[in-house]
């Protein structure tokens, strides 16, 4: 499912410098520093009250000037991101240091990261619970250890004995934390559809070195000790120079299997994609619906921001005066002609081509639309059958010929959603032959990297007509 989203979206501008020119811009203008920030990407902006999406804009607003003075002074790549989250870090607002969500036992855990794209050195912590600004010290273990991860109690102990700033756990226990565990605790929904995020920054300096970083408090109610995507080098960070910053937002756990960040650098390197090609990938073919966004920028000062969730706080800048930040990206922030059918207009294309293959007698290309796997169920006159193979034989042993196959045609189909990535599909279905036969069926289509899949059909006869 692709979003469409008309719903509000904050463009500020900064009186400093004027709009830049679009991305297609000659060579000869492109920008020589550039940053992207994200605050999260989750529900709709419409969800939030005027109040919140107005702390959230200058939010980010704050975090993309900071980082952007610091750029146009000459700052460093490792120096800009790290203080631009920092920033970020210290606004409740954002799902990172001050402003982290608790866990089942109602603490704050916190992750981060911090990548030099220029050397490929890279820092990160996990599950710290005393530290103010943990992209701070990502960064040390980056510079002061041999090492790349610390987490837990480890990682604690090491912030004591570095210069950073440590607080009691109650710090980040704050207003809107408590607020949004009450409404996660009386709401309907599961946590991920309240507006809050992870937040990250990605930097290409005038120096020519790209960096990123990503922060955040995890997931809420989530089980002590769970680490997500944010502190793993690959999967929710990762920079190299000649190629890319990234940072990710989202379900971490898929960040993590899919080994995002670093497949968008491998797409670049290896296919020979660009950057927004790459992301495009990731972002609608790759991950479900509803997972989460990525921020990067290329070597070239390309900037390239994706969600497929309803919304993402995220904001950009550059030389070129390009300063923007948003709420919400329209079709995601991907390419117009990128962005598919609806799921509905998706499934009954493929159900028509199902019709059409039936109709020229062929089964085998009748059965593309089904899963491949042993775990697909069919069930029709009271009998299962499981798997693909079975299905496939199913079908051919009861409709041998032709003429046993008829012209079959589909009729009358509702459309059930069951989650942003499973869908069920109700209909009629007719078979025109010499002993004519219908009734109904019952389709369970679900989402997979190569599209919509039947994962279960039950079919049945009208009860008038003669059992099969």
């Amino acid at each position: 499912m692709k979003f469409h989203a008309s719903v509000l979206a904050f463009t500020l501008l900064c009186p400093l410098f004027p709009v830049g020119a679009s991305h297609g811009e000659e060579a000869t203008n492109r920008a020589n520093w550039a940053i992207a920030i994200h605050g999260g990407a989750g529900s709709s902006p419409a969800q939030l009250d005027e109040a919140s999406s107005e702390k959230r804009s200058q939010g980010l607003q704050n975090a993309l000037q900071k980082g952007r003075d610091l750029l146009a002074g000459g700052g460093t790549a490792v120096d800009t991101v790290e203080a631009v989250i920092r920033l970020m870090e210290d606004d409740p607002i954002f799902n990172a240091g001050r402003g982290a969500v608790l866990t089942e036992d109602g603490r704050a855990e916190l992750d981060a990261s911090i990548m030099d794209g220029k050397t490929l050195g890279c820092g990160a912590v996990a599950g710290v619970t005393k530290v103010a600004n943990p992209i701070s010290l990502a960064r040390r273990v980056m510079t002061n250890t041999k090492h790349v991860l610390l987490a837990g109690p480890g990682a604690d102990q090491f912030a004591a004995g570095q210069q950073v700033p440590l607080v009691d756990p109650d710090y980040f226990i704050t207003k809107r934390v408590v607020h949004d565990a009450a409404t996660i605790v009386s709401s309907t929904h599961d946590s991920a559809d309240i507006h809050y995020g992870t937040v990250g920054c990605v930097v290409l300096d005038s120096h020519g070195n790209l960096a990123a970083g990503t922060s955040t408090g995890g997931t809420a109610k989530k089980l002590p000790g769970r680490v997500g995507d944010s502190p793993i080098v690959g999967a929710g960070t990762y920079a190299a120079n000649g190629l890319c910053a990234v940072s990710g937002t989202g379900v971490g756990e898929e960040y993590i299997r899919n080994s995002v960040a670093y497949d968008v650098a491998a797409q670049m390197r290896y296919a020979g994609k660009s950057l927004e090609s790459s992301i495009t990938e990731i972002m609608l073919e790759r991950l479900s619906p509803g997972t989460g966004g990525l921020i990067a920028v290329s070597q070239q000062g390309d900037i390239v921001m994706q969600h497929n969730t309803p919304g993402m706080s995220c904001g950009a800048a550059d030389s070129t005066g390009r300063f923007d930040t948003h709420l919400v990206l329209e079709n995601g922030g991907a390419p117009a002609d990128a962005i598919s059918e609806s799921p509905e207009a998706e499934i009954e294309a493929l159900i028509e081509q199902q019709a059409a293959d039936w109709n020229d007698g062929d089964i085998d290309a009748f059965m593309n639309v089904y899963w491949k796997s042993e775990q697909l169920t069919f069930s029709s006159g009271g009998e299962i059958s499981r798997g693909f193979d079975a299905t496939l034989a199913r079908y051919k042993k009861r409709y041998p010929t032709s003429v046993e196959m008829g012209k079959l045609t589909f009729s009358e189909l509702e459309f059930l959603p069951l989650d942003t990535s499973a869908m069920q599909v109700l209909g009629v279905w007719n078979l025109k032959r010499d002993l004519p036969i219908g009734g109904r069926f019952t389709l369970i289509f679900r989402h997979f990297p190569d599209g919509w899949k039947i994962v279960h059909d039950h079919t049945s006869k009208s009860p008038d007509e003669p059992k099969p």
